[in-house]
């Protein structure tokens, strides 16, 4: 096991600065709790007619359409991540103080960037009546997720990303 100089904050961090992606990103840190919320917000534009109700239970005609969650990573020595699952789009754990690995940071924003791709895709076509579904919701594939992890190379899971010491 190796111990990186940077902390798993800052290659989450380095992590999300590295996505191509036109929405919002945010990472919240809870010192506190020992977790670390990705926020992320997709915003999508048509000239389409129409009413739809937001997360929020607005009603939005025409124009600009966001659609914003999270993902939870957690402090599994500490938090029980599954208390929080039916909140987050995914709660992802680590391992107290030793952190996370890089093969689990680096398959999940392999596999998050994908589903950007998708999820930015898919709420446009939502929005300009494409869909034939009646509500829109990004859905984190667990078995995907893993796959990616999985395909990074065999060094990178011993290779750690500490929790912050701030």
């Amino acid at each position: 096991m190796t111990t990186n100089k940077e902390n798993m904050l800052d290659y989450i961090g380095d992590k999300m600065d590295a996505l191509d992606f036109d929405g919002d990103l945010n990472i919240n840190w809870d010192k506190e709790a020992h977790v670390m919320e990705l926020e992320y917000t997709i915003t999508v534009e048509t000239n389409k007619d129409y009413s739809i109700e937001d997360q929020e239970g607005e009603v939005v005609d025409k124009g600009e359409v966001s659609y914003d969650d999270a993902v939870l990573f957690y402090d599994k020595t500490r938090v029980d991540g599954e208390e929080y699952a039916d909140n987050y789009l995914a709660i992802i754990p680590f391992a107290g103080k030793k952190g996370i690995d890089q093969a689990t940071v680096d398959g999940f924003f392999e596999y998050f960037q994908q589903l950007l791709d998708d999820g930015e895709s898919d709420l446009l076509d939502f929005v300009d009546g494409t869909s034939e579904d009646d509500n829109f919701a990004l859905d984190f594939d667990q078995e995907a997720f893993e796959k990616a992890v999985a395909a990074q190379p065999a060094a990178k899971q011993s290779v750690f990303y500490g929790y912050p010491k701030y």
